[in-house]
Parts: structure tokens; sequence; C-alpha cells
């Protein structure tokens, strides 16, 4: 069924590479312009590199050609990696014999880890070890950590023994099961967040930045990615889900440690087709420097742009630049050139970097301060989607799961409604509506990714008044059927006879709701950061949902501690849902939820996106680029002046 994505893209066929390559050779690819049609260049234009370290031709390396390999490994790797996630909560309660409250902050804070770590990977795939080594390092420890979860939970003397009855007190699980599980669940989880920036970034590099086509081909590539991610994530929910509570916990797992080495070699299966760019150096040194520099000359002005340093050359004009702008002028006294720099210049015959960063470097953090508000306006929406896997599998576990007869259907399976909300929604998106949108906006993209995601915060907070409804219903449910008066010292959610179906609508609008949100905030975050700083600007989006994830948890405890001694009861008890109130800790999502929105629309309006300077590269132009940041001298606002001679320094 996912090979079918090879002609929804119009991609090859990926299981000859020759050929592939033959073919590409052989047809001469054109683009059209407004004039009719020209010839495309024989190299890419943003600077890129093949796997032997020289520049990338168009026709043999890169596009969807490169890009389709990586979506099918995200492919295998959610469904492994959504093997564990999605049923972990139930595997807890029902193996480990956990409470739901403690089950649902144990899943929560390994869902933390998981969205923390892409730092880490970030980080080495932006400086030391690149995108692509990075990914398979721990695309290789996270195999290992999901073999350590399903020896966990295949050998008897690794978990507690089965309970003979929910209504009995159940021998807890020994301090030696529960740290060989958890060692396996945080290996597996740091690893899987650890590869998921320089894995997306390095499917987005495949495409050429400068190509007008295969620009508009990278829009489509994160829709795409996204789909691989949910196909997965479905695939686990339909498949290893039932095999888990049906079969064998310990024989699902293992089905995920399979599909995890696999994914590792399709991974690395097509290397030779991927393009690579080229390391800009250590993220982390790059910002403290101009941190550094700014504040050495923090008792400096800067009133003319001229008097702001940038490189130029030759080897600087194969990277581009960014032109300068007006806030966090703070920033700006990194890159202003005094009489220092050019005594360190003449003696050492290069500038200090602590001491002296180009405008290009100033803007990439200026880049990342801008996007700040955005991430932080999404935190609360983080919070409204880790319910998935958490409150919403507990309130179906209290539901009738029966479905045809007597059929019954796990709780966690009804996240399958969700991910086919993304499925069709994306193909809709993409296929009908962005060029629909267009018609009328203009916008390549139909509209830009600050409204996409504000179209997705806003049907997040419908899902949690939906939500809210369901659950009063369901607990109503309950009272009239004297459940909650007849299981009052029962130890266990007693399901009411109320369909799990119930639950569709706020699955299916919290999966809306991911298209506009997830992937809008993985084009923006690629879109306004620059080529050194792109992992760390995905990393930042998946720090959003590990926010969130921590968040619910401190949410859960603080509402539980208030409630605890309430007439009414808990909110969220740890065990008989039926004498909480799950629904007002819904209301209070959705308050939270319209004043967050609130928030994102002021600091949407108030953004300001990048801007990138003319740039060339050596392959593809006969005459340069000349970067001169601004040089006709216009004036910032009044401020005593700087009276450095020296003007935006060019290196010879």
């Amino acid at each position: 069924m996912f090979w079918n994505i090879n002609s929804l893209i119009s991609s090859p066929r990926p299981w000859n590479l020759q050929a592939e390559k033959t073919s590409r050779v052989q047809n001469h690819e054109e683009i059209e312009d407004g004039t009719g049609t020209k010839d495309r260049s024989e190299y890419t234009l943003d600077g890129t590199l093949d796997w032997w370290g020289r520049p990338a031709r168009r026709a043999t390396t890169g596009g969807w050609g490169g890009a389709k390999y990586i979506i099918v490994n995200q492919f295998l790797i959610n469904v492994s990696f959504f093997g564990l996630c999605k049923n972990l909560v139930m595997y807890l309660t029902t193996v480990m014999h956990q409470g739901n409250a403690d089950a649902s902050n144990v899943t929560t804070n390994w869902l933390g880890a998981v969205f923390i770590t892409p730092f880490l990977g970030a980080l080495l795939a932006d400086s030391n070890c690149g995108r692509y080594w990075t990914t398979f390092m721990f695309t290789l420890l996270f195999g290992i950590g999901v073999l350590l979860v399903s020896i966990a939970a295949y050998v008897p003397s690794l978990r507690p023994p089965q309970c003979p009855s929910m209504n009995v007190n159940c021998e807890s699980a020994t301090s030696t099961q529960n740290m060989f599980l958890t060692t396996g669940l945080y290996i597996a989880a740091i690893a899987n967040g650890a590869l998921t920036p320089p894995v997306t970034v390095l499917g987005a590099d495949q495409f050429d930045d400068g190509d007008p086509i295969e620009k508009k081909a990278r829009s489509s590539y994160f829709n795409w990615i996204y789909q691989a991610i949910t196909i997965g994530a479905m695939g686990a929910a339909v498949a290893i889900v039932p095999i888990q509570e049906d079969v064998s916990w310990g024989l699902g797992m293992a089905i995920s440690a399979a599909l995890a080495f696999l994914g590792l070699f399709y991974f690395i299966w097509p290397s030779k087709l991927y393009r690579f760019h080229k390391l800009e150096g250590n993220a982390v040194t790059r910002i403290a420097q101009v941190v550094m520099a700014a504040s050495r000359k923090l008792f400096l002005r800067v009133t003319a742009l001229d008097k702001l340093y940038e490189e130029s050359d030759p080897e600087s004009a194969k990277r581009r630049k960014i032109n300068h702008t007006d806030d966090y002028r703070i920033l700006d006294k990194a890159s202003l050139w005094t009489p220092e720099d050019e005594k360190y210049l003449q003696v050492i015959g290069k500038v200090n970097k602590w001491k002296l960063c180009t405008v290009t470097q100033v803007e990439e953090v200026k880049s990342l301060l801008r996007l700040l508000p955005i991430f932080l306006t999404t935190i609360t929406y983080a919070t409204v989607y880790v319910q998935l896997t958490t409150i919403f599998v507990v309130q179906g576990a209290g539901m009738d799961t029966r479905l045809l007869g007597n059929f019954r259907i796990p709780s966690a399976t009804m996240s399958v409604v969700e991910q086919l909300a993304i499925i069709v929604g994306i193909i809709m998106y993409d296929q009908w509506l962005v060029p629909l949108l267009r018609r009328y906006t203009g916008h390549p993209k139909g509209f830009n990714d600050l409204k996409r995601i504000g179209v997705g915060l806003f049907l997040s907070i419908i899902s949690m008044v939906v939500s809210a409804l369901v659950e009063a219903r369901r607990l109503q449910v309950a009272r009239d059927s004297k459940l909650v008066q007849m299981h009052l010292d029962d130890d266990s959610t007693i399901p009411v006879q109320m369909s799990i179906l119930w639950l569709i609508p706020q699955y299916f609008l919290v999966g809306l709701s991911e298209i506009f949100v997830f992937v809008g905030l993985l084009e923006l975050f690629y879109d306004q950061c620059p080529e050194a700083l792109r992992s760390v600007s995905n990393a930042i989006t998946l720090f959003t949902n590990a926010a969130g994830s921590y968040l619910s948890t401190i949410l859960v405890t603080l509402v539980n501690k208030i409630t605890h001694n309430h007439p009414d009861g808990e909110w969220i008890p740890n065990d008989n849902l039926n004498v909480g109130h799950v629904d007002r800790f819904y209301w209070l999502l959705a308050v939270f939820s319209l004043v967050n929105f609130l928030a994102y629309v002021y600091c949407a309006i108030q953004y300001k996106p990048l801007e990138m300077a003319c740039y060339d590269t050596p392959f593809v132009t006969d005459e340069p680029c000349d970067v001169i940041l601004h040089q006709e001298s216009h004036n910032l606002p009044e401020e005593p002046a700087y009276d450095g001679q020296r003007k935006i320094h060019r290196l010879v």
C-alpha cells in the first residue's frame, strides 16, 4: 500500500537505482517560466554535494529520488516507535500494575524525553557528524532500545506475575524489572528523538532551494514526511497493538524491533543518491560567538549599517547571506567593525570570531529569536495533542468497546481515526485545497505557514470542547446506570453502556489540527532558519511536544492535588474514572487553548519573515552576486555615533 506514494509524488520506482540514474540523466529536465521553457542548470544552485563530496548533479541526485527513501524509512521507524507509544499506558497499567494517573505521568515523561533529545541530534548533525551519520547512529541505537523493551515484555522474570483479577491488589513490579524496562524505553526515546531532526532536514535538503520547481516540491515533501509518520502510527495501531493485547506483548514488541532495523537498512541502501550540505560549524558555538561579541561591545553604538562586517571572499560567496534587519539591534554590535578588529586582522591574518561576527551570523541568531514567540504559543496545543496517548485511551477503556457484535477493539486503536483524518486530510490539502487557495491568494502554498498554524490551533479548541461534552455524557450514563453508587469501593473503571465510537469526533478534530499545526511548524522553521541552524530549528519544533508533555504532567498533578479532598472527588482519579470529572479537565484545556490562540494571533501579526540576500554558486553563473548589505548607508534610529572608519569588510 505504501509504495503507491511513488505514483502520488510522480517519482521513479525505488528498487532500481541504476535505471533511475540513467533515466534522469537522459531526461533533460526543463522548467516553465513566464515566457516558455528553459534548460535547468546541470548542478544544484544551493551548493549541495553528492556522496563523494562533488557538486551535486541535479539529474542523478536528490529530489524525490532521494527523499522517497527517507519517507519510507520514517514510515518503518514510526511503526516501530508507535508500537511502543500507542499502548504504553495500557502496558504499564495491565502488565506492570501501575495506576491510571501514575501510568499517564510515566508516559508523558517518556514522551517528554522523546521531544527533548532532538537538540542532541540537531547539534551533532549541524556541527560534527553531519545529518547522514547522525541519523545512522541514532537509528541503530533506537533499534537496540526497542529490542531491550521486547526482551522485557517477552521474558517472564522481567515483569510482575499476571494479576488474577482486576478487583484485587496486584503485585507491583520490582525495582530490577522497572529498571530494565526503563532502560530500554529511554534508549529508544533518546535515539528516536535525536534522529528526527537530522533525517527530516536531510530529506528537505534533497530539494534545491534555488530551483523553483524543487522548492515547490519541498513543500509537498513536508506533507508526505508527516504522512509517513501518520501511516506508521496507524500501522502500529491496527497491527501491533492488537497483537500486544490479544496474542503476546513480547511478540508485538519484537515486531517493532524488527521494523526498526529494517528502517535502518532502507536508509543506508540508497546513500549515493542523497545530497549533502557543507557543515557550517557548531550551532551552539555560532550563537555563543554572537552573544559574546555583542557583550564585549555593549557600550559601543551603531548608527550606520556600512560599519557592519560581512565576508566576501570567494569561499564565502558560495554561502547564502542574510539581509540585515532592524530588530534586536543590540546584537548588531557583534558585527561592528572597530580599530581593534582591524589591528587583530593585520597581525593574525583573520578576524577573531569571538569579537567580530558577520551580519549573516548575527541574523541567524535573530531568526531564532523571532521564532521563539511562535514556539511558546504552540506548547498549549502540544498539551492537547498528548491527550491522545493518555487520557483519551483511559477514557475509551471506560466505554463499551464492542464492535460488530462481540468483537472488541482496544481503546488505543481509536487513534486510527486520528491517523485516517491526517492521511485523507493531507491528500486533500496538498492536491485540492492548496491549488484552490493559490487562485485566490496568489501564494505558492495557498496561504502562509503562520495562517496554517492558526487554523490548527483553532481546531484544537473545538476538539477539547467536544471531548468535554462526550465525557460529560459518559459520566451521565454511568450515574444513570448506578455504576457510581455500586462501585465506589472498586479499584477499576467499570465500562459504561456507551459506544467507544462516541470518541470519533475528538480524535478526528485533533488529527485535522495536526495537518495545520505540526506540518506548518516544520515548514515555517525550515524556511525561516538559515542552513547552519536548520536541524536545530527542527529540534525546537519537536521540543514543543516535550514542553506540552511536561505541561500535561504538571496540570494532571496540580488538578489532582487541588481536587483530592474536594467533595465531588478528584477530576482524574487514579483508578475508577467513573467517580472522576475528566470533563472538567477538558474544559480547562479548552480555556487555556483559547487564551493561547489569542496570544498566537498577536505574535503572528508581529512576526517579521527572514530575508535572504542575493546569492550565487560557482556552478551556475558567470556574474557573481555582489553582496554588500545595504551599502547605501541609510541611518538607524538616533544614537550617538561610533567613529570607526571601517565599512563592511570584504576579505580578499
